[in-house]
């Protein structure tokens, strides 16, 4: 099939915006193994297709750079250029995670794609191609925007009753159950582009009564820029207490619940 660019493949498109989704949206939201590995199928699905709209005459080469960087990209051997970056303020994000690598069989899939008559496309009377490698850029750029991970391990005692049913207070937190009465939990403080991850601690009490206890403080997740993450930032964090946290905790997650 000619590719034409006045001539849309839809698959590539979805794969451009599920990338894009997952990235901004579904990891934030369901934070799982399936947003976790969807980003990499959706980019290595979409990334070698862009570059062969880019350059026709060089398809196999680049599926078979994009395999190769990809595997390089996973590996440890990369720290030392990802250190040397961030060294100099360029913070890139990456988690070096070997069963990652399971994902390189959409390579073949997306080399067949491209060769295949598929009459998924629509037409457009005017040129898309700039908007395509507008979205397509912010698509790739954006999932490797810099992102600093800091272990806070700090403990807290902050308890405080509610009436309400423990399912719906799951629910309404999106809790991840560790077991029968603990609970992951993730806050944003969205002022400092940072994620929260707690350990909470629930029982039933009499009375239709639920004990929601901020057991402790696990670590954080900010993001960055294209320049790094703000250092500004990162330091106020770091001269958080306990109390800060419970502060946020009852203003932020506590009071929306007695609100819902």
């Amino acid at each position: 099939m000619r590719h034409n660019k006045k001539h849309i493949r839809i698959i590539f498109l979805l794969s451009v915006i599920i990338l894009i989704l997952n990235d901004r949206f579904f990891k934030g939201y369901f934070r799982n193994e399936i947003t976790g590995k969807l980003s990499d199928i959706a980019g290595l699905f979409a990334f070698p297709y862009f570059l062969s709209l880019l350059f026709p005459k060089n398809v196999k080469i680049n599926y078979l750079l994009t395999g190769l960087f990809f595997i390089f990209w996973k590996s440890a051997l990369i720290q030392p250029l990802v250190d040397f970056f961030q060294s100099i303020g360029l913070g890139i994000n990456r988690i070096v995670d070997y069963t990652d690598l399971y994902t390189l069989i959409i390579l073949p899939v997306s080399y067949y794609y491209w060769n295949s008559k598929f009459n998924d496309v629509f037409v457009v009377r005017f040129s898309f191609k700039p908007i395509i490698v507008l979205l397509c850029s912010f698509a790739f750029i954006a999932t490797s925007l810099p992102r600093e991970y800091k272990t806070i391990n700090l403990k807290s005692n902050l308890e405080v009753t509610i009436k309400e049913h423990k399912e719906n207070i799951i629910t309404k937190l999106k809790l991840e159950k560790i077991d029968y009465e603990n609970y992951f939990f993730l806050f944003e403080l969205s002022e400092y582009k940072t994620e929260i991850r707690t350990k909470l601690v629930l029982k039933e009490l009499k009375n239709g009564l639920v004990s929601v206890k901020l057991d402790s403080i696990i670590d954080s997740e900010t993001r960055g820029g294209f320049l790094g993450v703000n250092e500004n930032d990162s330091k106020t964090l770091d001269k958080f207490t306990p109390k800060d946290y419970e502060k946020l905790f009852l203003e932020r997650v506590i009071v929306k619940l007695y609100l819902k």
